[in-house]
């Protein structure tokens, strides 16, 4: 496993890392909850959580097409996570938004993170955490 570790740049590992916690986060909604989430469909609560938005924006914050995103949108709304909202001044524009069960799943894979990240406060110390979080905070990553 070292091995593979030094032959990669800090940005492999830092993406690698992402992908694992990810799948942690998605692992653990699935064992507390019995029912299966993807990936797209956890990163499409996500987009929406922090503010109602449309498909065609999700499409592209997300990098996949717009038949892609609407695919996506139509099995959350079909298993009760968002909802379409329709735009008040342009009735065209539909804005997907949050149920109560997609903002539960948010509260709930929220905590899930925190205790991701008590475990590793655990194993690096709160200094080097803080450090980490401060480095990825900086206006660098923008």
């Amino acid at each position: 496993m070292q091995a593979y570790l030094d032959d990669n740049n800090l940005v492999d590992l830092i993406s690698d890392k992402h992908a694992k916690l990810r799948k942690k986060v998605i692992d653990t909604w699935e064992q507390n909850s019995k029912e299966k989430i993807t990936d797209t469909e956890s990163y499409m609560i996500a987009i929406i959580y922090k503010e109602n938005t449309t498909v065609a924006q999700i499409a592209k914050k997300i990098g996949i097409s717009r038949q892609g995103a609407h695919k996506c949108a139509k099995v959350l709304i079909e298993r009760g996570y968002i909802e379409i909202e329709e735009h008040q001044e342009n009735s065209r524009e539909k804005f997907l938004c949050l149920t109560d069960k997609g903002r539960y799943f948010m509260e709930e894979t929220l905590h899930i993170k925190r205790d991701l990240e008590n475990q590793i406060i655990k194993s690096i110390g709160k200094e080097k955490f803080d450090m980490m979080k401060e480095i990825f905070s900086s206006s660098w990553f923008e």
